[in-house]
């Protein structure tokens, strides 16, 4: 009896109403130059035609899985909880479905990962396209508040470092897909309860919590190729989004703050857009203090707020 030989890489691509942009990403996926992965279709609850879609891929010889949700889960991290769970390989790659990516993705970011076993994720430039995958923009410019802007170049650093240095300003890993890391990081940072129900800012703390324990490595080019549209998640249009947005910021800075990794000026920053949503009168309720930081005292939160009010909140 022969033993199954793992695939090196597991490509889970959690797709949702994503008829339009489905068929690009699956043939960027499938057509790539290295060719060691299985791949794990997964769908949530979709109203489109994305499941016929998938369907017709479900026997290609790479697809390990295809499982389709019968009512939809309501966050795209539990779809990502489910893919990993179902994953073989040593390496995990989240391909969104509305992304998509060069054909040398793989082969490219994955070869600094076996040259140095220290690195545990790795990571590429992007390209912002609209629904017709003309290209908007180079994600370069997200990072250019920091100088220098170390992103202009292939760069290595301990993650610690890296968490303590930027991802305590803001989600700097602005795609998943454009996301490689080994799947044994996940041994110690299990997906949180707290992350599987957010919606906006669970990568920003997934990336935080596998990055304490490894080296991460940024690859200077541009393979990945982020969809903007007007139904992706993180577009803040409403109240309702801004405010839940901001509490699921507060989970993650909550959590830097237990790690002597905060960032003082960035939680300013939060509580400036907290306020911005409640008037004074707001100040008695207790949604108000729904935004303080667990270690944060309630005299530093008033301190911060009547500082932030003096200075005409903006």
């Amino acid at each position: 009896m022969s033993l199954q030989i793992k695939p090196l890489v597991s490509i889970i691509i959690p797709n949702y109403n994503h008829e339009k942009f489905l068929t690009q990403r699956l043939e960027s996926v499938f057509n790539q130059t290295f060719q060691d992965f299985e791949v794990i279709l997964l769908d949530d609850c979709s109203s489109d035609n994305s499941i016929l879609i998938l369907k017709q891929y479900a026997n290609h010889p790479k697809v390990s899985h295809c499982i389709f949700n019968t009512n939809n889960s309501g966050s795209p991290f539990i779809q990502w909880d489910r893919g990993i769970k179902a994953s073989e390989g040593k390496y995990i790659w989240i391909a969104e479905s509305d992304d998509f990516c060069d054909i040398d993705f793989l082969t490219k970011l994955l070869k600094p990962l076996l040259d140095n076993d220290s690195l545990g994720i790795a990571y590429c430039q992007t390209n912002d396209v609209d629904e017709n995958g003309i290209i908007l923009k180079n994600r370069i410019s997200y990072t250019q508040i920091f100088q220098p802007n170390i992103w202009e170049k292939s760069f290595s650093q301990k993650g610690e470092d890296f968490v303590k240095l930027y991802l305590s300003f803001f989600n700097v890993i602005p795609n998943a897909s454009a996301v490689i890391f080994k799947k044994e990081l996940l041994e110690t940072s299990f997906l949180l309860a707290s992350v599987l129900k957010m919606k906006m800012c669970g990568d920003w703390y997934f990336w935080i919590k596998i990055m304490l324990n490894s080296e991460v490595f940024f690859l200077n080019e541009t393979l990945n190729y982020f969809r903007n549209h007007n139904s992706v998640t993180r577009n803040h249009t409403t109240i309702l989004k801004k405010r839940q947005r901001l509490l699921e910021e507060k989970e993650v800075r909550s959590f830097l703050q237990s790690i002597k990794l905060n960032n003082f000026e960035s939680e300013k920053v939060l509580y400036n857009r907290w306020f911005k949503l409640y008037s004074f009168r707001n100040l008695f309720r207790k949604s108000f203090y729904e935004i303080k930081l667990d270690q944060t005292s309630y005299f530093s939160f008033f301190k911060t707020y009547f500082f932030l009010k003096s200075k005409k909140i903006k």
